[in-house]
């Protein structure tokens, strides 16, 4: 972690947050720790060999903002190569996605979750949640993504999280954490939820890093006053800040592009400061006990191919994990964090809902 004796400028004002429905947010993706301490018994998942015939089904997980792009290739590939029928169910934000499966983990109606991040599997383990597949195309994978050794989460994507900002709004942008809390951005950053976003979680996370346990959340409760709004996910709040509602919004170091590709504007920008950011890999998985576990196996190799992940930059407007795959232009053009900041999975696993809880405290 950085240093956690920062000085911090105090904020002048301490008007509220807007209001969010923060405890029901927190009461859902804190469910799975209270079932779980309810102490339900789990339900031994059939054999694999069982369940590897050939089915005309397919069922998937994902987030609600997975790109209609990679849902069509998808459904697409499984059509035509298999003449399988694929269900792509989306589910909200990544911790609604979390608690479904955790409520059906003794009888799993998903094959397949899209779209969990890295700092899940700490849980994705001790929740028995899915089960280990080593799919084709794994020695495309840089070493540093493959962060499960027992293959049950596999990377698709990974990107950097950090803040955004509208250069037209903000012609004077911060340069560091501590110019962020200057009050010239009263009201001026759109935040997610790190309840239910997965962005918003990880930005709660990297104030963590900087400032550590003992600091961060004096951080936090000098820069409320600049934060307009809190929204349950990414695509809520991306849309207030293109819509104008505040300069600066959490989102990813490479959400830029988007709008340099098919907008060919610079308008927007991203901020790192002391030129580093969160980094966030995106994983999938077989779920635990999948009715179609051939099908189950042909998606997870289909997400490591070459073709499939040569549709994720100008889609999901992250970084492929396919080392073969040449970017575009659009993020050639936009500046690359030099650094990526994050935190050992198992302490975010034992401490998270701690830390959640505090930040909830802080913004209210």
């Amino acid at each position: 972690m950085r240093s956690k004796n920062r000085t911090l400028r105090r904020a002048r004002r301490t008007t509220p947050v807007m209001a969010l429905a923060a405890v029901l947010l927190l009461l859902l993706f804190a469910l799975p720790v209270s079932l779980a301490a309810m102490g339900r018994p789990e339900a031994p998942a059939p054999d694999i060999d069982e369940r590897r015939g050939e089915t005309d089904e397919l069922v998937i997980y994902s987030y609600g903002s997975l790109p209609g792009t990679l849902r069509r290739a998808i459904q697409s590939h499984f059509e035509e190569q298999y003449g399988v029928e694929v269900d792509l169910q989306r589910i909200g934000e990544t911790g609604a996605v979390y608690t479904q499966l955790y409520l059906e983990r003794n009888n799993p109606q998903a094959d397949v979750v899209i779209g969990l991040d890295a700092t899940y599997l700490p849980r994705i383990e001790a929740d028995n949640l899915l089960e280990p597949y080593r799919p084709a195309g794994l020695e495309h994978v840089d070493s540093d993504l493959l962060i499960d050794p027992q293959f049950r989460a596999i990377p698709f994507d990974h990107g950097h999280i950090t803040l955004n900002y509208d250069s037209r709004a903000l012609r004077n942008p911060p340069a560091s954490w501590d110019e962020l809390l200057e009050p010239r951005f009263e009201n001026g950053i759109i935040m997610l939820h790190p309840g239910t976003s997965s962005p918003g979680r990880n930005f709660l996370l990297y104030t963590i890093a900087v400032f550590g346990e003992d600091g961060y959340l004096d951080y936090w409760r000098a820069l409320r006053p600049n934060i307009l709004t809190v929204t349950a996910g990414w695509s809520d709040g991306y849309g207030l800040y293109t819509q104008g509602e505040a300069p600066m919004v959490v989102s990813y170091e490479t959400s830029p592009a988007y709008h340099r590709e098919f907008e060919e504007t610079d308008r927007y920008d991203v901020l790192l400061f002391d030129d580093a950011a969160y980094l966030q890999i995106e994983l999938a998985g077989i779920v635990r006990g999948a009715r179609n576990r051939l099908n189950a196996e042909r998606l997870m190799d289909y997400l490591l191919s070459e073709e499939f992940q040569q549709l994720i930059p100008l889609s999901q407007f992250m970084y492929p994990v396919h080392g073969g795959v040449e970017l575009p232009q659009a993020f050639l053009d936009g500046p690359r964090a030099a650094d990526s900041v994050s935190l050992d999975a198992d302490l975010i696993a034992e401490r998270f809902q701690d830390w959640l809880a505090d930040w909830e405290e802080v913004m209210r």
